[in-house]
């Protein structure tokens, strides 16, 4: 079943009816569904489909030349060889001269690192020979870091020739909605935080099933599907993953700045940073600053968070809880997961609540005056010098216009005093024009409507986002 991913599907074959050369970059983290996509875009085309394997030069040759052969031979099936990568893409040239043809390079990297001389071979062909003809070359690939150092990066001999590139994205509750259509809203929004949003591991989940049954089939047996998906992911990235493993889960403990996680994980600050820094490019952390700090270089408020979903859940409950679950002691892990979970999903909950609010920026009703930047804020309150947060705050070109926002992922609507302490924290900032906004999981008390209609405040409940 394919779902969603339009406007990566719309652009591409926007792309495809132009009368002329097109090379696309298509990359993103594994199982995110990059070969989905570009199969659902293909399925109606003339292709030429290939997948770089961990394997030698000449054996990826051998199956390149066989994909290209089968092209206009389809009795063709395995063996060929045109003898060298140059023929292979004088044979394409050849091909595209004479129709529009589509070229995927699927783990492009696995193809690169057994030929090195690949990407520079391509540079030379697309310069010298694919311009002048219909050819549509797709890169595809897994690995990150290779995709964007070696193929979209300054120094790529490949630099500056790509006529798109396409970062796929975790599945949103939206998309997601998709995938389950006969499932309730807020199990699909569950499912799809602690799977990360990747299509292969929502797959994993059963509408069938209630969210409990899904995290045991899912994640609490030594043979479930995810039960060590994150390190399977971060070896194949990573040489050593097992201090990052430790820096994740001293996050996932915690700690959120760098000498703080330095001292939890019993690694060197220098260690950590270079850790933090390989994480950032896998997206699996994020570095984050106040939202009144984003505007400079640097901050001394830095902290570091856990971004990636699959590995927050997965490094707060199945890491931290691993020996019990080895015991199969995983009804007594299940019912600290029940009883956590709520707390769990409320960072997620603020993602999905600044993602709202950002998606109406442009509705005057809801954002009168457009912000520039919106997200977290923490400090301190100078009257009681105490440590405050804010889930949302929200900043216009000029400062004059503030939003501030609160969201609550709990199973009871969110009180009068919530609001209140809303206001209170507001007058921290000195922004002639405030905006308030309350997100709930379970609504609002009749108080706390009374005081939001009073100030202006809007109240937006899950069912509405």
């Amino acid at each position: 079943m394919f779902v969603g991913r339009e406007k990566e599907l719309n652009k591409l074959n926007q792309m495809y009816q132009s009368d002329q050369f097109q090379f696309a970059v298509i990359y993103g983290r594994r199982r995110i569904g990059k070969t989905a996509l570009i199969q659902k875009f293909i399925e109606d085309k003339d292709s030429i489909y290939f997948v770089g394997l961990e394997e030698n030069e000449h054996d990826n040759l051998v199956r390149f030349s066989t994909a290209i052969a089968s092209y206009e031979h389809q009795d063709i099936m395995s063996g060929f060889n045109f003898g060298n990568f140059e023929n292979c893409f004088k044979e394409i040239s050849r091909l595209a001269k004479k129709q529009r043809v589509v070229l995927v390079i699927d783990e492009y990297p696995y193809l690169a690192q057994s030929a090195p001389v690949i990407s520079s071979m391509l540079q030379s062909y697309i310069d010298h020979e694919f311009k002048d003809t219909n050819l549509f070359l797709i890169l595809c690939g897994s690995s990150m870091s290779f995709m964007e150092n070696q193929v979209l990066a300054y120094k790529s001999p490949l630099y500056g020739r790509r006529t798109a590139q396409f970062k796929i994205q975790p599945f949103g509750l939206q998309e997601a909605q998709e995938y389950f259509p006969k499932m309730g809203k807020e199990e699909v929004f569950v499912l799809n935080t602690i799977t990360g949003g990747i299509p292969l591991y929502l797959s994993y989940m059963s509408s069938e099933k209630d969210i409990w049954q899904n995290i045991q089939d899912g994640f609490l047996e030594v043979n479930a599907p995810l039960f060590q998906e994150t390190d399977s992911l971060l070896k194949q990235e990573l040489r050593d993953p097992k201090n990052y493993n430790s820096v994740i889960n001293a996050i996932a403990g915690g700690a959120s700045r760098l000498n703080d996680i330095a001292n939890k994980a019993h690694l060197e600050s220098s260690a950590v940073t270079t850790c933090l820094n390989n994480l950032i490019d896998l997206g699996i952390v994020a570095k984050k600053v106040p939202v009144t700090e984003e505007s400079k270089p640097r901050s001394r408020k830095t902290i570091y968070i856990i971004s990636d979903d699959l590995f927050r859940f997965w490094h707060t409950y199945i890491s931290k809880y691993m020996s019990a679950i080895m015991r199969g002691a995983t009804d007594t892990v299940m019912e600290i997961i029940k009883n956590d979970l709520s707390r769990f999903m409320g960072q997620a909950f603020e993602k999905l609540s600044q993602d709202y609010l950002w998606q109406h920026v442009s509705d005057s009703k809801m954002i009168p005056t457009p912000f520039v930047y919106l997200n977290n804020w923490w400090g301190t309150d100078a009257r009681t010098k105490t440590k405050v947060e804010l889930d949302i705050v929200g900043i216009t070109p000029d400062e004059y216009v503030g939003y501030f926002g609160e969201c609550k992922w709990k199973n009871e609507p969110i009180s009068k005093s919530i609001l209140e302490k809303l206001i209170d924290l507001s007058s921290l900032f000195s922004y002639p024009q405030k905006h308030y906004f309350l997100f709930s999981k379970s609504g609002f008390t009749p108080a706390c409507r009374e005081l939001a209609d009073k100030v202006g405040c809007k109240l937006i409940s899950f069912d509405q986002m």
